[in-house]
C-alpha cells in the first residue's frame, strides 16, 4: 500500500477513536466473545476435532514423511536433531506462554523444529536461493512455524536448477526470541479472526489491523518522524525491518515489501518483547503500540485463565 495512503489511514484512525490509551476499557467489546468463549469451553475431544478441521495439508510438494504429522501433533521434532538440540528445542518450546497454545492448537498450528534449515522439512523451497538460512518462519499458508538449528553455507545451483549447500554451521540467532516472535505472527492471525473491525488488506482479519493498534502505531510513528523522536535516526534506520519506508514525509528506512507487512512485523516483535524477549528494545520506538500489544496478551491470558476447560497442549 502507498505510504502516503497508510499515513492518511492511521491519522483517520486517530481521529475516529482518539488516543490509543483512551480506547474502550473493556477489550471484550472489540471481540466476538460468543465465538471465542464458546471455543474455550469446548471439551478436549471437541477441541481436537476442531484442530483436525483446521490443520492444513502441506502447501509444497515432496514433504518428507517425518514432517507429514499424521498424528496431528502440536510439535514436530526432526529425527535428525542431536540429543543436545532436541533438549534445547523442548526448552525453547516451553518458553511459549501457555495461554497462546489453545489458540494455536484449535487453529491447526504446528511447531516444527528442524536441524538443517527449512529445506530439511520443505525440500520444494530449494528451487530458490536463500532458503538454507537459519531464520525462523511462521508460514501462514500452512499454519506451520519453523525453527532451524543450523544454516547452510556456500550455496550453489545444481544442474537441475535447484540449490544446495556445501556445509552447515550452527545458527547464531536467538531461538527463544524467534519462536515467540513467530508465535506473535500466529496470534496476530488466529486471535485476529475473532477480532471485530480488524479486516485489512486482502480482507484478512488480523490484530495488526485493529483500530486501537493502528491508532497507537500512528501516534508512535508521528513521534518517530518528528524532532521529538525518542531514539536517534541512525537507530531508526537500523530497525528498518520494523519500520515503514516513510511517514509524514520523513524517510524511516523500512525494508518491508509493504507498510502493512511492516506493521505485522512490529506486532510480532512487540509480542515477543511483551514476553521478555526484548533484545531489539523495539518498545522504545513504539511505546504506545507496545501497550496495546500487552493489553491484547493480557486479554488472551484472561480468556485462558477463566476457561472452563483446560487441556494438555504440551
Amino acid at each position: 500500500m502507498n505510504p502516503a495512503k497508510i499515513s492518511i489511514l492511521l491519522l483517520l484512525a486517530l481521529l475516529v477513536i482518539g488516543c490509543p490509551l483512551c480506547a474502550r476499557a473493556d477489550m471484550a467489546e472489540t471481540f466476538d466473545m460468543k465465538a471465542l468463549k464458546g471455543d474455550f469451553a469446548l471439551s478436549c475431544h471437541e477441541q481436537a476435532a476442531l484442530r483436525h478441521a483446521n490443520i492444513l495439508p502441506p502447501h509444497f510438494p515432496g514433504r518428507p514423511t517425518e514432517f507429514l504429522n499424521e498424528n496431528e501433533s502440536l510439535v514436530i521434532y526432526s529425527p535428525r536433531l542431536t540429543k543436545k538440540e532436541r533438549a534445547l528445542a523442548q526448552r525453547i518450546f516451553a518458553s511459549v506462554p501457555d495461554y497462546a497454545l489453545p489458540i494455536a492448537w484449535r487453529g491447526g498450528a504446528v511447531y516444527v523444529f528442524v536441524r538443517r534449515s527449512l529445506v530439511e522439512a520443505v525440500p520444494a523451497l530449494a528451487v530458490e536461493p536463500g532458503w538454507y538460512d537459519d531464520f525462523g518462519l511462521y508460514m501462514d499458508i500452512e499454519r506451520r512455524l519453523y525453527l532451524p538449528f543450523e544454516k547452510g553455507e556456500d550455496e550453489y545451483r545444481k544442474p537441475d536448477g535447484t540449490y544446495a549447500v556445501r556445509k552447515f554451521v550452527p545458527s547464531q540467532r536467538e531461538p527463544f526470541r524467534i519462536i515467540n516472535h513467530e508465535t506473535g505472527h500466529m496470534i496476530d492471525s488466529m486471535l485476529g479472526a475473532y477480532s471485530l473491525d480488524s479486516k485489512g488488506e486482502g480482507g484478512e482479519s488480523r490484530l495488526s489491523n485493529r483500530p486501537d493498534y493502528l491508532a497507537a502505531l500512528g501516534t508512535d510513528l508521528h513521534v518517530l518522524a518528528s524532532s521529538d523522536r525518542p531514539i536517534g535516526i541512525d537507530r531508526i534506520h537500523k530497525l528498518g525491518y520494523y519500520m515503514p519506508y516513510e511517514f509524514d514525509g520523513v524517510v524511516l528506512g523500512g525494508v518491508q515489501v509493504s507498510d502493512q507487512r511492516a506493521f505485522r512485523e512490529i506486532f510480532a516483535e512487540l509480542w515477543a518483547e511483551a514476553h521478555g524477549h526484548n533484545k531489539n528494545r523495539l518498545y522504545e520506538a513504539y511505546p504506545n503500540t507496545f501497550k496495546v500489544v500487552k493489553s491484547i496478551a493480557k486479554f488472551l491470558k484472561a480468556q485462558y485463565d477463566t476457561a472452563p476447560v483446560k487441556c494438555r497442549w504440551r
